[in-house]
């Protein structure tokens, strides 16, 4: 995403966008859950950067069990924990799978709100916490930060919150505090935590498996260091970040859908086009590009009519159109399950 010249207004908007890319369509209403959503650790030192070599990673995810342990009764529950990154005490909730060989051993799934909602509100609306049950992998969705809570998901905007370190240091304190492998780590998110995976696909690509970003897919050429795996979904009547080329928030130039997952497809050496359509449903098709190097996939999810949503996601008049016949979050698994680390 290349650097636009704007007025001081539009510059304050533009950062609001990629600093939380969204609007009241990314914030999903807070619904009952029975997990807990209170009672934080005390806060850690702040950890230290975790290596960008794999090698340094795998040696990294092997500490001593007697110097970590699981939040008391975390087994199959959600817990909500923090730890200090840049001076700012951040808060995650971890969800860990039913036994304790899976919250070992099992992948990680990080998972990003849009801009204005919540750790709790992706959390549920995601419909990712029966899949990690289900699947015996670990689900981590962290608070962002801001008046209007969101993640700085481009470098080329001035940043007062670092979160691609918040992101490092929290891969460093599951390994250090609860001794979980995060080894095989993927990313995903909604909107603005669409953006932020994509970043993160790009910059910690050594510690990204693969990346899944729902409304909201760019490729962000600055300083990307690996191939990564990336299957994207976006609804063709979005009316926060649009499918084709235009102006988010009638503001900040965006090349579209296609086009960030074309980046992305010609960054891991895939084919030029798409080679293969899979029809999902009526409304829902995947296209997938082939010649892909190093096993990093590359598909789109197009969505007819769908709005700024999460496929599959509960049906709230407000968040647009929802396709409750694809289930994003069955087949985002599905996709990291058939990319594992080190592939």
């Amino acid at each position: 995403m290349r650097r636009v010249s704007l007025p001081l207004f539009a510059t304050i908007v533009a950062a609001l966008l990629l600093a939380g890319c969204g609007d009241d369509g990314d914030v999903p209403p807070a619904v009952p859950t029975s997990a807990p959503t209170s009672a934080p650790v005390a806060e850690s030192p702040t950890v230290a950067v975790a290596s960008t070599a794999k090698a340094s990673v795998v040696a990294a995810t092997q500490p001593s069990t007697a110097a970590c342990a699981f939040p008391k009764d975390g087994l199959g529950k959600t817990t909500v924990l923090s730890l200090t990154s840049g001076g700012l005490v951040r808060e995650f909730r971890l969800h860990l799978p039913p036994t304790e060989v899976e919250a070992r051993n099992g992948p990680v799934v990080l998972n990003f709100h849009g801009l204005g909602s919540n750790m709790l509100d992706q959390e549920i609306y995601s419909g990712l916490v029966p899949v990690s049950e289900r699947e015996g992998f670990v689900l981590v969705t962290p608070n962002g930060t801001g008046a209007t809570r969101g993640w700085q998901a481009s470098a080329e905007l001035p940043a007062s919150v670092d979160d691609v370190q918040f992101v490092r240091d929290l891969l460093a304190a599951l390994t250090r505090d609860y001794c979980i492998d995060t080894t095989a780590t993927y990313s995903t998110g909604m909107s603005n935590g669409a953006f932020m995976s994509s970043r993160l696909a790009c910059v910690l690509a050594t510690r990204i498996t693969a990346a899944a970003p729902v409304a909201g897919v760019y490729f962000p050429q600055e300083g990307c260091i690996g191939r990564t795996a990336i299957l994207a979904f976006h609804g063709t009547d979005d009316g926060v970040v649009p499918f084709e080329p235009g102006l988010i928030f009638s503001v900040l130039p965006y090349a579209g859908a296609r086009k960030g997952v074309a980046g992305w497809a010609a960054y891991n050496g895939c084919a030029p086009t798409p080679s293969k359509e899979d029809r999902l449903s009526d409304h829902v098709t995947r296209l997938d590009y082939g010649q892909c190097g190093g096993g990093a996939d590359t598909s789109l999810v197009v969505v007819e009519g769908g709005g700024h949503t999460w496929p599959g996601a509960v049906d709230i008049p407000r968040l647009g159109v929802t396709t409750k016949e694809v289930s994003a979050a069955e087949m985002i698994w599905a996709f990291f399950k058939a990319h594992p680390a080190g592939q």
